[in-house]
């Protein structure tokens, strides 16, 4: 009896795999705009994020340009190509994650957090202003309030998690992905203005307030993670 071997790569690796042989073996000349995300994700019976996915993976390879907005476009052969980032994991899947495990470590913040911890919030509060008023992503502050929130839960196991999920965010598929979010000045403003909001309902104390503050706040940057870029 003969079987198959069982593929266990990422959905999105497998994607990138067969868009990267049509690249290389010149079906897709370089300047060349790729399918739209919707055409590409009837041809494979798979999801837009799943595609997007992919195309992250491809661009961190050095395969493709990805102009938010416009679309997808192959490299110059002069382009450094690297392999495709096969152990990183899908940025979709840890915001999902965040979405279960952060709204409930913000309400437990809320109820235990002390004095230098609320000074350190609002230090990092003040820096995350500065950065999005000159239009800039503070992309170490954004960590540095999440985990100091995480620090304040008063629980080391979700600490540690967030931890995980947080170098699964220092990742370059997910990086790549966060860069082009950061690139739409209504998003980073919009969080700016989460940020304040779950900071301010810890700071109260308030642990219904901070869960909604953070559930709200996750909720939409998944939003656009998985909205039309195309």
């Amino acid at each position: 009896m003969k079987l198959q071997a069982v593929s266990n790569r990422k959905l999105y690796i497998q994607i990138a795999d067969q868009i990267r042989d049509l690249i290389q073996s010149g079906a897709a000349e370089p300047g060349r705009q790729l399918p739209s995300e919707r055409d590409l994700a009837q041809d494979l019976g798979v999801s837009r994020p799943t595609v997007r996915e992919a195309l992250i993976a491809l661009e961190v390879a050095g395969l493709i340009d990805i102009r938010v907005g416009v679309g997808a476009f192959v490299r110059g052969r002069n382009g450094g190509v690297e392999p495709l980032p096969e152990q990183n994991h899908s940025p979709i899947e840890v915001m999902q994650a965040r979405c279960i495990i952060e709204p409930e470590v913000a309400a437990l913040a809320a109820r235990h957090i002390d004095t230098d911890q609320i000074a350190a919030l609002n230090e990092i509060l003040t820096h995350m202003r500065v950065e999005t008023a000159a239009g800039r992503w503070p992309a170490a502050s954004d960590q540095a309030l999440h985990l100091t929130i995480a620090d304040a839960c008063a629980s080391s196991v979700l600490r540690e998690i967030l931890s995980d999920l947080w170098k699964s965010r220092a990742e370059e598929v997910d990086q790549r992905f966060h860069t082009h979010l950061a690139s739409i000045d209504e998003l980073r403003r919009h969080i700016m203005v989460d940020h304040e909001a779950i900071v301010a309902a810890i700071e109260r104390g308030d642990p219904d307030a901070a869960r909604k503050a953070m559930t709200d706040h996750l909720r939409y940057v998944e939003a656009a993670m998985l909205s039309v870029w195309d």
